[in-house]
C-alpha cells in the first residue's frame, strides 16, 4: 500500500502569515506605539476628517471643499451613522492595511513568484511609512488600499482583457479617484496603453473592453459631478477644488531651504503659502477659505501666470519635486526614514526590473503607476506622505530584487559546493 503525502504547497500558508503579521503590527501601532512615540504628531485627526464626517452625517453635503468631498469623509460618515467612532475607523484601517499586504502578496506571486509575494507582503506589513497612517484619521491607508486594488484589477485586465474585467477596473479605479484624484491618471494611462496594445493586435474585443473601463468611470463620476454642480449653485467642478492650490504651494515647498530640510516645511513653508493665498484672494476682492471653489478660480489665474512668466522656476519645482515626493516630511529627522527606505527600495527595484526585463515579465504594470504618480504629484505639491499609495508597488519590485539576489547566492553556493576544490 502506497503511503499518501500532503501535497499542499508551502506558499498556501503565506497569506495567513502575512495577514497575522500585518494585523499584529497595525494593532500594536494603534494600542501602543503611536500614542507613546513623539517622532510624528499624534493628534488623532489632524485634518478634521472626523469633524467633516460628523457634519456630513448630520446635515448632508452642503459645501464643496477638497477634503470634505473626499470619499474617505463619506465612508467615515457612514461609520458614524452606524454607531461607530474614530476608534472604529482606526480598527477598520488595520484591516485595510492587512488587505493591502495581501494584495501585495497576490501581485508579487502573480507577476513573479510566491517568495517575492511573501517578501513584499511582509515588508509592507512592517513598513513604517504604511503603519504611520493606520492609527489616526489620515486618508493614506484608505487610499493605499484602493490604489493597490486598482493595480491588481489592472493586472487582471492585462491578463484577460474582457468587458467584465474592464467594468471592474473602471469601477474600482473611479472609487479610488473619488477618494483622491491622483488615482485617475493611473487608470487613464493604463487604459491608453491597453488601447494601443489592442489596436496593435487588431482586436475589436479588446478595444471594447478598454472602452468599458472609461464608460464605467464616467457613469460613476457623473452623479458625483452633478452633486458638485448642485452644491456650488451651478458651477462645474469635476471632482474637488484644490489642484491650483497644490500647484502653487509646490513652488514654495520645493525651494532649496525646504527641500533640504534646513527649514521645517510644514510650518515655515505652510505659513508662507497661506500668506500668499490670502494676498491672492485679497487682490481678487474675496476672502481666502470662505469658498474653496472661488479660491480655486483665483489660484488658477495665478498658476497660469506663473507658468507663462516663470517657466524656469516651474521646471525647477517639478524637477525637485520628483525627489521630495519620496522624503519631504515635517522635519529632517522624520524625513530621513522615508528617504533611506526609498533609496534602498529603488536600488533593489532596479535589480528586480533588470531581471524582469530579461525574462520578459510585464514589470510596466508596476512601474508605470509609480512613475505616473511621481510625476503628477511633482507637478503639484510633492510631499513625502503622497508617495505612500505607491510604496507597495515599489516594494513588490524591490522584493523581486531580493529574490534575484537570493537566487544568485544560491547558485553561487551550489557551484562552490560542486566544485573540485570543495570536493
Amino acid at each position: 500500500m502506497v503511503a499518501t503525502t500532503n501535497t499542499r504547497p508551502l506558499y498556501a500558508n503565506y497569506p495567513l502569515i502575512i495577514a497575522v503579521v500585518a494585523l499584529a503590527a497595525s494593532l500594536a501601532m494603534v494600542f501602543g506605539v503611536f500614542r507613546l512615540q513623539t517622532f510624528v504628531a499624534n493628534a488623532g485627526d489632524p485634518y478634521q476628517y472626523g469633524e467633516l464626517a460628523r457634519d456630513l452625517a448630520a446635515n448632508g453635503f452642503t459645501k464643496l471643499t477638497r477634503r470634505g468631498a473626499s470619499l474617505y469623509v463619506e465612508a467615515i460618515a457612514v461609520i458614524y451613522q452606524l454607531g461607530g467612532s474614530n476608534f472604529t475607523v482606526v480598527l477598520l484601517q488595520c484591516l485595510l492595511h492587512a488587505g493591502t499586504c495581501l494584495l501585495v502578496f497576490a501581485l508579487g506571486k502573480r507577476l513573479y513568484n510566491a517568495r517575492t509575494g511573501l517578501l513584499a507582503g511582509l515588508i509592507c506589513a512592517l513598513h513604517p511609512m504604511l503603519l504611520r497612517y493606520v492609527a489616526d484619521l489620515h486618508l493614506e491607508t484608505f487610499l493605499t488600499f484602493l490604489c493597490v486594488l486598482t493595480v491588481w484589477f489592472s493586472v487582471r485586465f492585462h491578463d484577460q482583457p474582457t468587458v467584465a474585467n474592464g467594468i471592474l477596473l473602471g469601477a474600482v479605479g473611479m472609487i479610488g479617484t473619488l477618494a483622491k484624484g491622483v488615482i485617475l491618471p493611473l487608470v487613464v494611462v493604463f487604459g491608453i496603453i491597453s488601447f494601443v496594445f489592442a489596436i496593435k493586435r487588431r482586436s475589436i474585443r479588446e478595444v471594447v473592453a478598454v472602452g468599458a473601463i472609461f464608460v464605467t468611470m464616467a457613469l460613476i463620476l457623473a452623479p458625483w459631478t452633478y452633486r458638485n454642480y448642485q452644491v456650488t449653485g451651478g458651477k462645474f467642478v469635476l471632482l474637488t477644488p484644490g489642484s491650483s492650490d497644490s500647484f502653487l504651494r509646490g513652488y514654495i515647498f520645493t525651494r532649496m531651504e525646504f527641500a533640504t530640510l534646513q527649514k521645517p516645511p510644514f510650518t515655515d513653508a505652510e505659513n508662507e503659502s497661506n500668506a500668499w493665498f490670502r494676498k491672492i484672494a485679497s487682490d481678487a476682492g474675496t476672502t481666502w477659505e470662505a469658498d474653496e471653489v472661488v479660491d480655486e478660480a483665483n489660484n488658477a489665474r495665478v498658476a497660469k501666470e506663473m507658468i507663462v512668466t516663470q517657466p524656469l522656476d516651474t521646471a525647477r519645482k517639478i524637477f525637485v519635486g520628483l525627489f521630495t515626493f519620496w522624503y519631504e516630511m515635517t522635519s529632517l529627522p522624520n524625513s530621513l526614514v522615508p528617504a533611506v527606505l526609498a533609496v534602498i527600495g529603488w536600488v533593489l527595484a532596479f535589480i528586480g526590473w533588470r531581471r524582469s526585463h530579461s525574462e520578459g515579465r510585464p514589470a510596466w504594470l508596476l512601474w508605470v503607476p509609480i512613475v505616473v504618480m511621481n510625476v503628477l504629484v511633482a507637478i503639484l505639491i510633492p510631499l513625502g506622505r503622497y508617495s505612500v499609495p505607491i510604496l507597495p508597488l515599489l516594494t513588490i519590485m524591490a522584493a523581486f530584487g531580493i529574490d534575484t539576489l537570493l537566487d544568485r547566492r544560491g547558485l553561487r553556493n551550489s557551484a562552490e559546493a560542486s566544485s573540485p576544490a570543495a570536493a
